[in-house]
């Protein structure tokens, strides 16, 4: 299954939007304001190519539905998320590892756009998942749950950004 998200962030260029996005402030501001238990930056390597390596850990506050916290009994619900961002190209590319790791995997393309009144960011998600008879319902709450914790991230990075610029 294909998501696609679309953020804007007005009022700010492509280097400060990178600068406040990829900011240890920033992950520390996501932690509240998205309900996260833990988003913890484990890694930061600068790569030979000018690529940067991100990974992160993060376990988010979820209220399953009965029919999910059902096929999650026994699982951690938190999550590793490596992400190699190109700043040339403004590209990154991020590999979600679960601990169900056959029952949902998640990958992301992410593309980050200055344009006249920001920096766009185009999200584009494939969500694979295997249970049978679950995998469709699995793969729609995890986009539903990625969209409505992205729609918090960008409030949270537009508020970021407007207290850095005053």
């Amino acid at each position: 299954m294909q998501h696609v998200i679309d953020m804007m962030t007005r009022g700010v260029d492509y280097a400060g939007f990178v600068r406040a996005y990829f900011s240890e402030e920033f992950s520390v501001a996501l932690v509240s304001a998205a309900d996260l238990v833990e988003r913890t930056v484990r890694e930061r390597t600068l790569l030979p190519d000018g690529k940067q390596r991100i990974c992160l850990r993060i376990v988010p506050r979820i209220h399953l539905p009965p029919w999910a916290a059902k096929l999650a009994r026994g699982y951690s619900l938190g999550y590793d998320e490596e992400t190699v961002f190109d700043p040339a190209t403004g590209h990154a590319h991020s590999v979600v590892r679960t601990p169900g790791r056959d029952m949902l995997r998640v990958t992301a393309d992410t593309l980050f756009t200055q344009n006249l009144e920001g920096v766009h960011t185009r999200i584009e998600l494939v969500l694979h998942a295997k249970l049978l008879g679950f995998g469709r319902m699995i793969k729609r709450f995890a986009a539903h749950e990625t969209e409505a914790r992205y729609r918090i991230v960008e409030r949270t990075l537009q508020k970021f950004v407007d207290e850095q610029r005053g």
